[in-house]
């Protein structure tokens, strides 16, 4: 899980800010996957994976109101 966060955390700033998001969704991390041709992406994976992105994103980044 943690290799798949490490190679998923650069992209996940320029996904938000082309989609407009405030946080990444699971498609969003299923489309940085594909990219990077990694494996293992299981939902019950995904979800932890998520949660640790969406947790880093809200702690580095502003939220709409205060941008």
């Amino acid at each position: 899980m943690e290799q798949l966060v490490a190679r998923a955390r650069p992209r996940v700033p320029a996904l938000l800010e082309r989609d407009g998001n405030e946080t990444v969704s699971r498609v969003q991390l299923r489309e940085i996957l594909r990219q990077e041709g990694l494996t293992g992406g299981r939902n019950d994976r995904l979800g932890l994976v998520l949660q640790q992105l969406r947790t880093e994103t809200t702690v580095n980044t502003p939220s709409r109101s205060s941008r």
